[in-house]
C-alpha cells in the first residue's frame, strides 16, 4: 500500500472548498478542521494543509 503525505495547497481565484476537496479526495469538512478554518476563510493565497 502506498503512503500518501500531507500536502500544502495555495488557494486560486477560482477555487472553492468543494473543488479543492475533490481534487485530493478528501471531505471539505477534514480540510476545514486540519486548517482551523471555515468556509467564508477560503480565499486566494490562503495556505491550505491537505491531510491524506
Amino acid at each position: 500500500m502506498k503512503k500518501f503525505k500531507d500536502e500544502i495547497y495555495i488557494v486560486k481565484k477560482e477555487d472553492s472548498l468543494s473543488s479543492i476537496a475533490a481534487s485530493y479526495g478528501v471531505n471539505p469538512v477534514t480540510i476545514l478542521v486540519t486548517n482551523n478554518c471555515t468556509p467564508k476563510m477560503i480565499q486566494e493565497g490562503l495556505i491550505l494543509y491537505i491531510k491524506r
